[in-house]
């Protein structure tokens, strides 16, 4: 979508309300136990006791071990496909990983061998989203006002935040990036956009991973300025 639709798309300032995505997003953490994520972040909760393990859909441990804490993108995938595209078998956590590999979504080792992790980079993601029948778009530049508009247009938006956006709304945010979360709603007054509701997979409290409400001013101090956004099949995004 061309920027200057995006912009044409914001609602009129003189309106105040909620937008919300119209239908219900299936909530998906990339922890396979959601109840103690706190645990997994401030506790040093050792993966490899979580009873609920294997409903990532890894065969092995370990592989559960190393995934879960670097999957957050892939959460976000997992429900938009579930959202979106509606699939009969929803995939799995760890399928879900593993075609993200396969379409070069996430380097663990450079050509040397050596260990280097960059995150999941943003194009092969949106690839598997479109092996589902998804549309899909990449934004290096992107403004919370920019998520608003692509709302507005039935999109759901992939953020990069800080992972501190999922303590609670007393601790302070001290970066920006590092962690992917769903936004799929906001709050708009005649003053702009007020808050941002999301899901995000590793929000260390109920209240904060599904349909967690996040005031403007916190979001934007987590916020990179980059996504990527996925719309129905169905959606024009022209």
């Amino acid at each position: 979508m061309e920027w200057n639709t995006l912009v044409s798309t914001l609602p009129d300032v003189s309106l105040s309300g909620r937008y919300c995505f119209p239908g219900k997003i299936p909530y998906s953490a990339q922890f396979a136990s959601p109840e103690i994520i706190h645990s997994y972040g401030h506790e040093h909760f050792d993966a490899r006791q979580d009873p609920r393990w294997r409903e990532f859909g890894a065969e092995d441990i370990e592989e559960y071990c190393f995934w879960c804490s670097r999957s957050c993108a892939i959460a976000c995938l997992k429900m938009c496909i579930e959202t979106l595209g509606r699939p009969k078998q929803p995939p799995s956590m760890f399928e879900l990983i593993q075609q993200g590999l396969a379409a070069g979504g996430y380097i663990i080792r450079h050509e040397q061998g050596e260990v280097v992790e960059f995150g999941w980079i943003y194009q092969p993601v949106v690839n598997v989203g479109q092996s589902y029948g998804l549309k899909g778009q990449v934004y290096k530049t992107l403004s919370i006002e920019n998520i608003c508009s692509l709302l507005l247009t039935g999109a759901l938006v992939i953020a990069s935040v800080s992972d501190e956006i999922g303590k609670r709304n007393d601790t302070p945010i001290t970066h920006k990036g590092g962690h992917m979360v769903l936004v799929h709603g906001f709050e708009w007054s005649n003053q702009g956009c007020q808050t941002l509701l999301l899901h995000n997979s590793s929000g260390r409290f109920p209240e904060l991973q599904e349909n967690a409400v996040i005031p403007y001013d916190r979001f934007a101090a987590a916020f990179a300025g980059r996504g990527f956004a996925f719309w129905s099949a169905n959606e024009q995004d022209e």
